[in-house]
């Protein structure tokens, strides 16, 4: 499968990111069991959104030169919706590496790991 660019984004920060059609198909869906997976492509228009509009960018405490955009989005569920957190991480060469949506939000930021929040702009 080629490595082609499946989109490209300009975030808050100016800069381009780019998903590959590679590592949504191998990882971002292709690594999960099925309901996972099905979550993780159906919020794929949100994820571009959450580059273009995150709430927050901020560094990833678990990898050197990764930042991870978040945001809250809504994932159908029966005659509903949840609204999860979604955290998508993009790596130091402006490469989406994945996104993960969880219930809450637990991470923990020392004071200048935090690179844009869009209340303060």
């Amino acid at each position: 499968m080629d490595d082609n660019i499946r989109r490209t984004v300009i975030d808050p920060l100016g800069k381009a990111i780019s998903l590959y059609e590679n590592q949504f198909i191998r990882h971002i869906i292709g690594d999960h069991e099925e309901k996972d997976a099905f979550n993780r492509a159906i919020v794929e228009r949100q994820a571009k959104n959450s580059i273009i509009k995150p709430r927050f960018i901020v560094k990833d405490q678990n990898y050197e030169g990764r930042r991870k955009y978040l945001d809250l989005v809504d994932v159908p569920e029966g005659d509903g919706i949840k609204i999860k957190s979604l955290t998508v991480v993009v790596d130091d060469n402006d490469r989406v590496v994945t996104w993960i949506l969880k219930r809450t939000i637990t991470d923990f930021l020392p004071k200048g790991d935090m690179f844009y929040d869009s209340q303060m702009v």
